[in-house]
């Protein structure tokens, strides 16, 4: 009895899969031939990016409406869209760095070690490299600090720090120690990042290096004053083909 059900099934299986397999073969659209499974996961990746490119748009549809209130609420109340312009593009200014600003933070000292050297110390182990401030400017900005200067001159994700013999080079500027790191941010967070057991900053005070660190109520900082670099990327178009 049972033998005879399960050649039920399979009859069954086989003429509701003969039928699909016909109405595939007499599809009048060949392009397509029969759906698979990697062709399923295509077309839903497809609708997952259009949905993706529709959410981006309508993103984009609502800020220009918020800003296009901006220039009408400006234009009502002075005549002219001229002030409404001029701050948009000084904020612009300050997410790209380039505006003198102002805010709480910390500052980090570095000094090379002051410890005596025995003949079989590598003298290399006590003096502050240019890696040694490009990993305390990298744990600044993991923790959440908007605005960085060392010894004065403010440093984007663009900035080149390397090694110049017994100094570093900062975008093409000379720097010798002691390196002041200041950095705009949350204070205690930025405290307790670079303070953390296992930080950089750690690890230096562990090999001698000499680092002071301080919380600050109010830090001045200069805009960036170097060139900005970027040689490979391209602004496109919203809905622009990528």
């Amino acid at each position: 009895m049972k033998r005879g059900l399960s050649n039920y099934y399979l009859l069954a299986a086989a003429v509701i899969l003969g039928f699909f397999l016909t109405i595939q073969l007499k599809s009048n659209i060949p392009s397509q031939g029969i759906i698979t499974i990697p062709k399923l996961l295509a077309m839903e990746k497809d609708v997952s990016n259009v949905e993706i490119e529709i959410n981006n748009l309508k993103k984009s549809v609502n800020e220009l409406g918020m800003k296009l209130g901006e220039y009408e609420a400006s234009l009502n109340e002075s005549g002219s869209i001229y002030d409404s312009m001029l701050d948009e593009w000084s904020k612009m200014r300050n997410y790209a760095g380039l505006e003198k600003v102002e805010g709480p933070g910390i500052i980090i000292t570095l000094n090379d070690s002051s410890e005596n050297l025995g003949d079989t110390d590598d003298p290399s182990l006590y003096i502050i490299h240019d890696i040694d401030v490009l990993e305390v400017v990298n744990e600044l900005r993991a923790a959440g600090a908007e605005a960085i200067s060392i010894n004065g001159e403010r440093v984007l994700g663009t900035s080149d720090i390397e090694c110049g013999g017994p100094i570093i080079m900062i975008d093409g500027n000379r720097h010798a120690t002691p390196f002041i790191i200041k950095a705009i941010g949350d204070p205690k967070a930025l405290e307790a990042s670079v303070l953390a057991p296992d930080s950089y900053v750690d690890f230096m005070e562990y090999t001698g290096i000499q680092v002071g660190v301080e919380k600050a109520e109010k830090i001045v900082m200069d805009g960036y004053k170097s060139g900005l670099k970027l040689k490979y990327q391209k602004s496109i178009k919203e809905g622009e083909k990528k």
